[in-house]
């Protein structure tokens, strides 16, 4: 009878040690707004000026991509504790597609404070966390004003009679790497974390590969489909100070092929400095995205940007500044452009903001030399986290 008591007194603590010990949070945030664009194209001599407008109003996601998730972590003693994160992108405007808007998280760990941490599954990429730490406007949606990324290239730009029909400035001064993977979201990565090295100080290392064994499926973004790379990442934070270095190299078929032959590149340097009144920002990126084997072909983007945050009471103000190129083998296109905004708290979970930019994008030599592009936007919006 008593060994009876034990056993089921030892059964109802393990239990409620186990509930105590287990969590799983649930969390989001809902980002509804305004959007007002207007762009202008100045193609090379023989083409034609185009002038568009769009206007939006209910937007989803322009200064933060709306999102559902649920996180969980459990307790297994001795310092180590296995988890989960689950965050999906849903589109509230979209009746649709709706909450089938992708996953943006889905991974597990495994972590333990003197040996570091095991990472499965879609995670963000070193060299997207460096943009996200590291720009003033950090994962921000908001298109006008973008320059750092993908932009201007042989892919956006076609030629029709002698004139080139399209030119297209889509990167960002919030540091989105455009259709590079090395720098969005990866899926099927395997990532381990170190604990600190020394105060501050920690360092990752990840692989991953989705590739089919016959390699007869063409390869669009690697982390979405077919593909194989390496992502590492270090970053140092002492005091008001922070500073973070990412590398990702991955193969993928560019589309044009069914071999993952085409060889690509991503570095991204940051770091911030937290004066109080206000925070500094810089980052840096470099891309080279191998366009054709045979021909030895290549793109190369680099861009540079800068930003300050500063808190006036209840507000932020924002502003950030980026310049960077784009060179080919067929042509050169300088970029540039600038954000200014404010974000007013009117609770924890609750802000408004209103976002101004402009951005333009020239080709100084090449083909289409004399191309240009333009854009201006505001954006207002609500955000709400919960």
């Amino acid at each position: 009878m008593k060994k009876s008591l034990f056993a089921l007194a030892a059964m109802g603590a393990f239990a409620g040690a186990a509930h105590a010990q287990s969590s799983v949070t649930v969390y989001g945030l809902i980002d509804m707004g305004y959007t007002n664009i207007t762009t202008d194209n100045t193609l090379r001599s023989g083409g034609a000026t185009t002038n568009s407008t769009a206007t939006q109003t209910g937007n989803n996601g322009r200064m933060s991509g709306s999102r559902l998730g649920f996180r969980g972590v459990e307790d297994l003693g001795g310092g180590t504790t296995a988890g989960f994160t689950l965050e999906f992108g849903p589109d509230f405007t979209e009746q649709v597609n709706g909450i089938q808007g992708g996953t943006r998280l889905g991974f597990l760990s495994l972590s333990n404070k003197q040996a570091g941490g095991l990472h499965i599954g879609r995670q963000v990429s070193s060299t997207k966390l460096v943009n996200d730490s590291f720009t003033a406007f950090g994962n921000a949606n908001f298109a006008t004003g973008n320059v750092a990324g993908a932009g201007l290239s042989t892919a956006t730009v076609t030629q029709t009679t002698g004139a080139y029909t399209s030119v297209t400035n889509n990167a960002s001064t919030q540091g989105n790497l455009g259709n590079a993977n090395g720098g969005e979201r990866i899926s099927n990565l395997i990532r381990y974390t170190t604990p600190s090295l020394v105060p501050g100080l920690s360092a990752s290392a990840a692989i991953y590969k989705t590739a089919t064994s016959d390699k007869t499926t063409q390869a669009g973004i690697i982390g979405d489909a077919n593909g194989e790379g390496t992502d590492f990442g270090i970053r140092y934070t002492l005091g008001a100070f922070d500073a973070m270095a990412a590398y990702s190299v991955y193969n993928t078929t560019n589309n044009t092929t069914t071999d993952f032959t085409h060889k690509n590149t991503v570095m991204s340097l940051g770091a911030s400095y937290d004066a109080k009144v206000v925070k500094a920002f810089v980052a840096y990126n470099k891309r080279d995205f191998e366009i054709s084997t045979t021909a030895n072909s290549q793109i190369k983007f680099t861009d540079l940007t800068v930003g300050l945050n500063a808190p006036v009471g209840k507000a932020n103000l924002l502003v950030a500044y980026s310049s960077g190129n784009d060179d080919s083998s067929v042509q050169k296109t300088d970029k540039s452009g600038f954000q200014v905004g404010a974000v007013y708290n009117l609770s924890k979970r609750t802000n408004v903001y209103a976002v101004y930019g402009s951005g333009k994008a020239e080709s100084t030599t090449g083909t289409s030399a004399n191309s240009k592009f333009a854009d201006t936007g505001t954006a207002i919006g609500i955000r709400h986290t919960f």
